[in-house]
C-alpha cells in the first residue's frame, strides 16, 4: 500500500515524505527476515528519495528524514538472508543499492583480515 502511495514522487510533499519515512521505520520489524517485503520496502526507500530536492531538504529540516531513512535501510539489511556464503545478495534501485555477504568471523579474524566500506553520495542540497 505504501509502495503505491509513494509511487509517483512527483506528487510527495514534505508532509507526505516525513508520514511515509514513519511508517518504514514501523515496519521495520515486520519486513526484517523476509526478501519480498525487504525490495517492497526497499521500493518504498527509492520512491521517497526520488522526491524533488526541495521536499527532501524541507522534510530534512523539520524531521530529519534522512537518518531515519538511513536507520530504517540498516535495521531491514542487517537482516537479508543470505543463501550462499560466497556470493552477496544485491539489491539494486534506481538511486541506491544494498549489498550484503555474509562473514565467518572466525575465519575473517584469524587470518587477521580487515574491513572496509565505501559510502559515496552525489546527492547534493
Amino acid at each position: 500500500m505504501l509502495d503505491e502511495f509513494t509511487e509517483n514522487s512527483d506528487n510527495l510533499g514534505s508532509t507526505e515524505v516525513i508520514v511515509s519515512v514513519a511508517v518504514l521505520l514501523t515496519a521495520t520489524e515486520e519486513v526484517s527476515g523476509n526478501l519480498s517485503l525487504t525490495n517492497d520496502f526497499l521500493n518504498v526507500v527509492d520512491n521517497i528519495i526520488n522526491v524533488d530536492v526541495e521536499t527532501l531538504q524541507e522534510s530534512q529540516e523539520s524531521s530529519n528524514t534522512s537518518a531515519m531513512i538511513l536507520e530504517a535501510i540498516e535495521s531491514v539489511a542487517e537482516d537479508i538472508p543470505v543463501g550462499n556464503t560466497s556470493e552477496p545478495v544485491v539489491i539494486t534501485r534506481s538511486i541506491f543499492a544494498v549489498s550484503v555477504q555474509q562473514v565467518d568471523l572466525d575465519q575473517f579474524t584469524e587470518i587477521g583480515q580487515t574491513f572496509s566500506a565505501n559510502l559515496r553520495s552525489n546527492l547534493q542540497c
